[in-house]
Protein backbone atom coordinates (compact mmCIF):
# COMPACT_ATOMS: atom_id res chain seq x y z
CA UNK A 1 0.00 0.00 0.00
CA UNK A 2 1.48 3.79 -0.58
CA UNK A 3 2.02 5.71 2.21
CA UNK A 4 -0.29 8.27 3.10
CA UNK A 5 0.12 11.74 4.33
CA UNK A 6 -0.57 12.36 7.95
CA UNK A 7 -3.57 14.86 8.28
CA UNK A 8 -2.99 17.87 9.61
CA UNK A 9 -4.27 18.65 13.41
CA UNK A 10 -7.89 20.61 12.90
CA UNK A 11 -8.14 24.04 14.56
CA UNK A 12 -10.61 23.28 17.58
CA UNK A 13 -14.08 24.73 16.24
CA UNK A 14 -14.66 28.04 18.40
CA UNK A 15 -16.74 27.94 21.25
CA UNK A 16 -20.27 28.71 20.64
CA UNK A 17 -21.89 31.53 22.59
CA UNK A 18 -25.50 30.90 23.35
CA UNK A 19 -27.84 33.02 26.02
CA UNK A 20 -26.39 32.65 29.43
CA UNK A 21 -23.02 32.67 28.37
CA UNK A 22 -21.21 35.41 30.49
CA UNK A 23 -18.46 37.40 28.90
CA UNK A 24 -16.81 39.23 31.83
CA UNK A 25 -19.78 41.18 33.86
CA UNK A 26 -22.00 40.82 30.87
CA UNK A 27 -24.64 37.79 30.73
CA UNK A 28 -25.43 37.02 26.76
CA UNK A 29 -29.10 37.12 26.43
CA UNK A 30 -30.33 36.49 22.86
CA UNK A 31 -28.92 36.43 18.99
CA UNK A 32 -29.95 39.83 17.42
CA UNK A 33 -28.40 39.44 13.56
CA UNK A 34 -24.99 39.14 11.67
CA UNK A 35 -23.32 41.14 9.30
CA UNK A 36 -19.90 40.91 7.45
CA UNK A 37 -17.89 41.39 10.98
CA UNK A 38 -19.48 39.15 12.81
CA UNK A 39 -22.52 38.35 14.70
CA UNK A 40 -24.14 40.34 17.30
CA UNK A 41 -25.80 39.68 20.54
CA UNK A 42 -27.65 41.35 23.52
CA UNK A 43 -26.21 41.23 26.84
CA UNK A 44 -27.00 42.32 30.24
CA UNK A 45 -24.88 43.85 33.09
CA UNK A 46 -27.05 42.81 36.37
CA UNK A 47 -24.86 44.83 38.80
CA UNK A 48 -25.33 47.82 36.53
CA UNK A 49 -28.72 46.94 35.23
CA UNK A 50 -27.34 47.86 31.76
CA UNK A 51 -28.30 46.50 28.37
CA UNK A 52 -25.39 46.43 26.12
CA UNK A 53 -24.56 44.21 22.79
CA UNK A 54 -21.93 42.11 21.88
CA UNK A 55 -20.23 41.98 18.76
CA UNK A 56 -18.03 38.79 18.10
CA UNK A 57 -15.80 39.13 15.71
CA UNK A 58 -15.50 35.93 13.82
CA UNK A 59 -13.98 37.46 10.77
CA UNK A 60 -10.41 38.58 13.10
CA UNK A 61 -7.77 35.48 13.28
CA UNK A 62 -7.01 34.28 16.11
CA UNK A 63 -3.46 34.43 15.72
CA UNK A 64 -1.31 36.18 17.96
CA UNK A 65 -0.42 39.17 15.54
CA UNK A 66 -4.23 39.50 14.81
CA UNK A 67 -5.67 39.79 18.76
CA UNK A 68 -2.59 42.04 19.70
CA UNK A 69 -3.97 44.18 16.72
CA UNK A 70 -7.25 44.17 18.17
CA UNK A 71 -6.27 45.07 21.13
CA UNK A 72 -4.70 48.48 20.41
CA UNK A 73 -7.69 49.41 18.20
CA UNK A 74 -10.15 48.55 21.14
CA UNK A 75 -8.32 50.37 23.72
CA UNK A 76 -8.13 53.47 21.45
CA UNK A 77 -11.77 53.02 20.26
CA UNK A 78 -12.63 52.86 24.12
CA UNK A 79 -11.00 55.79 24.85
CA UNK A 80 -13.49 58.09 22.65
CA UNK A 81 -16.68 60.31 24.76
CA UNK A 82 -18.09 61.60 22.27
CA UNK A 83 -22.81 61.92 22.36
CA UNK A 84 -22.39 60.89 18.22
CA UNK A 85 -20.16 57.98 19.21
CA UNK A 86 -21.03 54.78 20.44
CA UNK A 87 -19.53 53.70 23.54
CA UNK A 88 -17.50 50.58 24.17
CA UNK A 89 -17.90 49.24 27.88
CA UNK A 90 -15.37 46.27 27.82
CA UNK A 91 -13.51 43.75 25.19
CA UNK A 92 -11.92 40.33 25.05
CA UNK A 93 -11.58 37.02 23.80
CA UNK A 94 -14.12 33.98 23.98
CA UNK A 95 -12.46 30.59 22.82
CA UNK A 96 -9.66 32.41 20.56
CA UNK A 97 -12.40 34.93 19.03
CA UNK A 98 -12.00 38.78 19.71
CA UNK A 99 -15.54 40.53 21.28
CA UNK A 100 -16.66 43.88 22.01
CA UNK A 101 -19.52 45.01 24.06
CA UNK A 102 -20.75 48.24 23.54
CA UNK A 103 -23.84 50.56 23.85
CA UNK A 104 -27.22 49.22 23.24
CA UNK A 105 -29.43 51.05 21.12
CA UNK A 106 -32.79 49.80 20.19
CA UNK A 107 -33.64 52.83 17.43
CA UNK A 108 -32.54 50.90 14.12
CA UNK A 109 -30.16 52.03 12.00
CA UNK A 110 -30.19 55.44 9.58
CA UNK A 111 -30.27 52.77 6.78
CA UNK A 112 -33.88 51.73 7.99
CA UNK A 113 -34.67 55.11 8.08
CA UNK A 114 -33.96 55.72 4.43
CA UNK A 115 -35.78 52.34 3.71
CA UNK A 116 -39.09 53.84 5.32
CA UNK A 117 -39.33 56.80 2.86
CA UNK A 118 -37.71 60.05 1.59
CA UNK A 119 -36.36 62.38 4.45
CA UNK A 120 -36.58 66.01 4.81
CA UNK A 121 -34.00 68.63 4.29
CA UNK A 122 -33.84 69.51 8.03
CA UNK A 123 -34.13 65.70 9.39
CA UNK A 124 -30.81 65.19 6.63
CA UNK A 125 -28.80 67.95 7.55
CA UNK A 126 -29.11 67.06 11.38
CA UNK A 127 -28.00 63.53 10.19
CA UNK A 128 -25.17 64.59 8.21
CA UNK A 129 -24.23 67.37 11.21
CA UNK A 130 -24.22 64.57 13.93
CA UNK A 131 -22.01 62.31 11.78
CA UNK A 132 -19.52 65.18 11.10
CA UNK A 133 -19.26 65.81 14.46
CA UNK A 134 -18.55 62.11 15.66
CA UNK A 135 -15.92 61.97 12.85
CA UNK A 136 -14.18 65.29 13.20
CA UNK A 137 -13.41 64.26 17.00
CA UNK A 138 -12.84 61.06 16.11
CA UNK A 139 -10.08 62.55 13.29
CA UNK A 140 -8.42 64.93 16.28
CA UNK A 141 -7.69 61.52 17.95
CA UNK A 142 -5.77 60.05 14.85
CA UNK A 143 -8.75 57.49 14.71
CA UNK A 144 -9.91 56.97 10.93
CA UNK A 145 -13.85 54.95 10.58
CA UNK A 146 -13.00 53.49 6.87
CA UNK A 147 -17.15 52.25 6.62
CA UNK A 148 -18.96 55.18 7.11
CA UNK A 149 -22.38 54.27 5.84
CA UNK A 150 -25.89 54.98 6.84
CA UNK A 151 -26.32 50.77 8.02
CA UNK A 152 -23.57 52.33 10.36
CA UNK A 153 -25.34 54.96 11.95
CA UNK A 154 -27.61 54.19 15.11
CA UNK A 155 -30.75 56.37 15.99
CA UNK A 156 -30.58 57.28 19.31
CA UNK A 157 -33.11 58.94 21.66
CA UNK A 158 -34.75 61.94 19.12
CA UNK A 159 -33.11 60.41 15.93
CA UNK A 160 -29.88 61.87 17.30
CA UNK A 161 -27.11 59.76 15.26
CA UNK A 162 -24.33 57.49 16.82
CA UNK A 163 -21.78 56.45 14.60
CA UNK A 164 -21.20 53.04 15.32
CA UNK A 165 -18.20 50.41 14.55
CA UNK A 166 -14.96 52.45 14.65
CA UNK A 167 -12.03 50.87 13.38
CA UNK A 168 -13.19 47.71 12.47
CA UNK A 169 -12.94 47.90 9.03
CA UNK A 170 -9.49 48.04 9.66
CA UNK A 171 -8.89 44.91 12.36
CA UNK A 172 -10.82 43.20 9.52
CA UNK A 173 -8.07 43.82 6.92
CA UNK A 174 -5.97 40.67 6.24
CA UNK A 175 -2.56 41.14 5.18
CA UNK A 176 -2.94 37.84 2.62
CA UNK A 177 -6.06 39.75 1.18
CA UNK A 178 -4.97 43.49 0.46
CA UNK A 179 -1.46 41.54 -0.72
CA UNK A 180 -3.79 39.99 -3.85
CA UNK A 181 -5.85 42.55 -4.18
CA UNK A 182 -4.55 45.98 -3.16
CA UNK A 183 -7.44 47.36 -1.86
CA UNK A 184 -8.65 47.71 1.46
CA UNK A 185 -11.98 46.89 3.31
CA UNK A 186 -15.22 49.18 3.05
CA UNK A 187 -18.65 49.25 1.64
CA UNK A 188 -18.41 49.74 -2.38
CA UNK A 189 -21.17 52.53 -2.56
CA UNK A 190 -19.28 54.72 0.03
CA UNK A 191 -15.33 54.01 -0.68
CA UNK A 192 -13.46 56.80 -1.44
CA UNK A 193 -11.24 56.61 -4.47
CA UNK A 194 -8.00 56.12 -2.24
CA UNK A 195 -9.45 53.13 -0.37
CA UNK A 196 -10.73 51.51 -3.91
CA UNK A 197 -6.99 51.73 -5.12
CA UNK A 198 -5.29 50.63 -1.79
CA UNK A 199 -3.67 54.02 -1.29
CA UNK A 200 -3.07 55.56 2.32
CA UNK A 201 -6.54 56.13 3.93
CA UNK A 202 -7.08 58.76 6.44
CA UNK A 203 -9.34 61.74 7.43
CA UNK A 204 -10.07 62.67 4.04
CA UNK A 205 -11.85 59.01 2.99
CA UNK A 206 -14.64 59.46 5.52
CA UNK A 207 -15.28 62.65 4.59
CA UNK A 208 -15.90 61.51 1.23
CA UNK A 209 -18.22 58.77 2.83
CA UNK A 210 -20.20 61.50 4.55
CA UNK A 211 -20.41 63.54 1.56
CA UNK A 212 -22.19 60.13 -0.12
CA UNK A 213 -24.50 59.55 2.64
CA UNK A 214 -25.41 63.52 1.99
CA UNK A 215 -26.13 62.69 -1.79
CA UNK A 216 -27.81 59.54 -0.74
CA UNK A 217 -30.09 61.47 1.80
CA UNK A 218 -31.28 64.55 -0.48
CA UNK A 219 -31.44 62.63 -3.58
CA UNK A 220 -32.52 59.19 -2.63
CA UNK A 221 -30.08 57.20 -4.84
CA UNK A 222 -25.85 56.84 -4.77
CA UNK A 223 -23.41 58.90 -6.43
CA UNK A 224 -22.77 55.83 -8.91
CA UNK A 225 -26.47 54.65 -8.36
CA UNK A 226 -27.51 51.66 -10.49
CA UNK A 227 -23.74 50.04 -11.23
CA UNK A 228 -22.53 46.55 -10.15
CA UNK A 229 -19.85 46.25 -7.52
CA UNK A 230 -17.31 46.41 -10.00
CA UNK A 231 -18.59 49.46 -12.04
CA UNK A 232 -19.20 51.15 -8.77
CA UNK A 233 -15.62 50.65 -7.91
CA UNK A 234 -14.27 52.04 -10.94
CA UNK A 235 -16.77 55.23 -11.07
CA UNK A 236 -15.40 56.26 -7.69
CA UNK A 237 -12.10 56.51 -9.32
CA UNK A 238 -12.58 57.89 -12.85
CA UNK A 239 -15.62 58.73 -13.42
CA UNK A 240 -18.00 62.54 -12.01
CA UNK A 241 -21.20 61.90 -10.45
CA UNK A 242 -24.31 63.67 -11.72
CA UNK A 243 -25.14 66.54 -10.04
CA UNK A 244 -27.66 66.26 -7.35
CA UNK A 245 -29.35 69.28 -8.24
CA UNK A 246 -30.22 67.15 -11.90
CA UNK A 247 -32.12 63.87 -9.50
CA UNK A 248 -33.68 66.34 -7.53
CA UNK A 249 -34.75 69.62 -9.26
CA UNK A 250 -35.63 70.96 -6.24
CA UNK A 251 -31.84 71.55 -5.31
CA UNK A 252 -29.68 74.73 -6.14
CA UNK A 253 -26.21 74.80 -8.35
CA UNK A 254 -24.79 75.65 -4.78
CA UNK A 255 -25.84 72.56 -3.30
CA UNK A 256 -24.28 70.77 -6.55
CA UNK A 257 -20.95 72.72 -5.55
CA UNK A 258 -20.66 71.57 -2.27
CA UNK A 259 -21.63 68.18 -2.06
CA UNK A 260 -19.24 67.64 -5.45
CA UNK A 261 -16.21 69.55 -3.78
CA UNK A 262 -16.74 66.74 -0.89
CA UNK A 263 -16.58 63.66 -3.56
CA UNK A 264 -13.54 65.10 -5.09
CA UNK A 265 -11.47 62.36 -6.60
CA UNK A 266 -8.47 63.74 -4.88
CA UNK A 267 -8.49 64.10 -1.20
CA UNK A 268 -6.41 67.82 -1.05
CA UNK A 269 -9.34 68.82 -3.58
CA UNK A 270 -12.39 67.77 -0.46
CA UNK A 271 -13.56 69.73 2.45
CA UNK A 272 -10.22 70.19 5.35
CA UNK A 273 -12.97 69.12 8.43
CA UNK A 274 -16.25 67.87 8.66
CA UNK A 275 -17.54 70.67 9.75
CA UNK A 276 -16.84 72.84 6.99
CA UNK A 277 -18.93 70.69 5.05
CA UNK A 278 -21.74 70.60 6.62
CA UNK A 279 -21.74 74.44 7.39
CA UNK A 280 -21.42 75.05 3.94
CA UNK A 281 -24.33 72.71 2.95
CA UNK A 282 -26.64 73.93 5.47
CA UNK A 283 -25.86 77.84 4.07
CA UNK A 284 -26.42 76.25 0.85
CA UNK A 285 -29.88 74.63 1.41
CA UNK A 286 -31.28 77.81 3.23
CA UNK A 287 -30.51 79.74 0.16
CA UNK A 288 -33.14 78.13 -1.92
CA UNK A 289 -36.51 79.13 -0.11
CA UNK A 290 -34.87 82.97 -0.23
CA UNK A 291 -33.92 82.94 -3.73
CA UNK A 292 -37.81 81.28 -4.44
CA UNK A 293 -39.23 84.10 -2.22
CA UNK A 294 -36.99 86.97 -3.93
CA UNK A 295 -38.38 85.66 -7.39
CA UNK A 296 -41.69 85.43 -6.03
CA UNK A 297 -41.44 89.02 -5.36
CA UNK A 298 -40.14 90.23 -8.59
CA UNK A 299 -43.04 89.59 -10.77
CA UNK A 300 -45.98 91.19 -10.61
CA UNK A 301 -48.88 91.01 -8.31
CA UNK A 302 -52.31 92.14 -9.22
CA UNK A 303 -53.83 94.38 -6.34
CA UNK A 304 -56.58 92.18 -5.05
CA UNK A 305 -59.71 94.37 -4.27
CA UNK A 306 -61.51 95.36 -1.05
CA UNK A 307 -63.96 92.53 0.36
CA UNK A 308 -67.21 94.03 0.64
CA UNK A 309 -69.02 93.49 -1.90
CA UNK A 310 -70.86 96.54 -2.42
CA UNK A 311 -67.68 98.00 -3.28
CA UNK A 312 -66.60 95.20 -5.80
CA UNK A 313 -70.06 95.75 -7.67
CA UNK A 314 -69.76 99.14 -7.86
CA UNK A 315 -65.92 99.53 -8.71
CA UNK A 316 -66.33 98.56 -12.18
CA UNK A 317 -69.66 100.84 -13.11
CA UNK A 318 -67.88 103.76 -11.24
CA UNK A 319 -64.77 103.23 -13.39
CA UNK A 320 -66.80 102.63 -16.57
CA UNK A 321 -68.73 105.78 -16.35
CA UNK A 322 -65.68 107.44 -15.58
CA UNK A 323 -63.65 106.08 -18.65
CA UNK A 324 -66.24 107.00 -21.11
CA UNK A 325 -66.39 110.76 -19.50
CA UNK A 326 -62.53 111.07 -20.21
CA UNK A 327 -60.98 112.73 -23.02
CA UNK A 328 -59.27 110.41 -24.83
CA UNK A 329 -60.89 106.86 -23.64
CA UNK A 330 -58.10 105.07 -23.44
CA UNK A 331 -55.85 107.34 -21.37
CA UNK A 332 -54.92 105.37 -18.55
CA UNK A 333 -57.91 103.15 -16.94
CA UNK A 334 -55.57 102.01 -14.37
CA UNK A 335 -54.69 105.60 -13.00
CA UNK A 336 -58.53 106.35 -13.40
CA UNK A 337 -59.67 103.19 -11.58
CA UNK A 338 -57.31 104.04 -8.55
CA UNK A 339 -58.29 107.79 -8.28
CA UNK A 340 -62.16 106.47 -8.19
CA UNK A 341 -60.94 104.08 -5.29
CA UNK A 342 -61.22 106.46 -2.58
CA UNK A 343 -64.65 107.93 -3.59
CA UNK A 344 -66.18 104.87 -3.79
CA UNK A 345 -64.68 104.17 -0.22
CA UNK A 346 -65.99 107.06 0.91
CA UNK A 347 -69.38 106.87 -0.88
CA UNK A 348 -70.16 103.44 0.47
CA UNK A 349 -68.66 103.88 3.92
CA UNK A 350 -71.26 107.38 4.74
CA UNK A 351 -73.81 107.06 6.08
CA UNK A 352 -77.23 108.12 4.13
CA UNK A 353 -79.00 110.79 5.56
CA UNK A 354 -82.39 112.16 4.67
CA UNK A 355 -81.98 114.76 1.63
CA UNK A 356 -83.04 118.04 2.49
CA UNK A 357 -85.37 118.34 -1.10
CA UNK A 358 -87.54 115.72 0.39
CA UNK A 359 -87.73 117.57 3.14
CA UNK A 360 -89.28 120.28 1.18
CA UNK A 361 -91.81 118.88 -0.94
CA UNK A 362 -93.64 117.12 1.97
CA UNK A 363 -93.95 120.80 3.08
CA UNK A 364 -95.69 121.91 -0.60
CA UNK A 365 -97.54 119.06 -0.82
CA UNK A 366 -100.44 120.91 1.77
CA UNK A 367 -99.91 124.32 -0.31
CA UNK A 368 -100.28 122.34 -3.29
CA UNK A 369 -103.37 120.72 -2.47
CA UNK A 370 -104.89 124.24 -0.86
CA UNK A 371 -103.69 126.03 -4.35
CA UNK A 372 -105.61 123.72 -5.94
CA UNK A 373 -108.69 123.23 -3.96
CA UNK A 374 -109.05 127.31 -4.55
CA UNK A 375 -108.17 127.00 -8.20
CA UNK A 376 -111.30 124.77 -8.34
CA UNK A 377 -113.88 127.05 -6.77
CA UNK A 378 -112.96 129.80 -9.22
CA UNK A 379 -113.37 127.67 -11.92
CA UNK A 380 -116.74 126.60 -10.81
CA UNK A 381 -118.13 129.79 -9.20
CA UNK A 382 -122.18 130.89 -9.57
CA UNK A 383 -122.58 132.31 -13.66
CA UNK A 384 -125.63 134.67 -14.86
CA UNK A 385 -127.43 133.05 -17.27
CA UNK A 386 -129.46 135.07 -20.16
CA UNK A 387 -132.23 133.80 -21.54
CA UNK A 388 -134.16 135.37 -25.03
CA UNK A 389 -137.56 135.03 -23.45
CA UNK A 390 -136.32 136.98 -20.93
CA UNK A 391 -134.31 139.69 -22.35
CA UNK A 392 -135.28 141.94 -25.62
CA UNK A 393 -133.71 143.92 -27.82
CA UNK A 394 -133.64 147.60 -27.52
Amino acid sequence: MGSTRPLAPRKPALAPIEPGTRLGAYEVQEFLGQGAMGVVYRAYHAELERAAAVKVLQGIGPDPESNARFRREAQAIAHMRHPNILNVYDFGAYGGTPYMIVEFVAGGSLADRIQQGPIDQHSAIEFIRGIGEALDYAHSLGIVHRDVKPANVLMGPESSPILADFGLAKLMESSSIKSITGMTTGTPAYMAPEQVTGSEVGPAADRYSLATIAYELLTGVYPFDGEGVLEMLYAHVHREPPAPSSINPRLTPSVDGVILRGLAKAPADRWPSCDAFVEALDTALKAAPVAAIEQVAASPVRPALPSTARIETAVPRLAATAVMALEPPPAAPVQTLTRLEPTVAVVTKKPRRPSRYWLAALLLIPLLALAGYCGYGAVTATTLTLSPSTVHAG
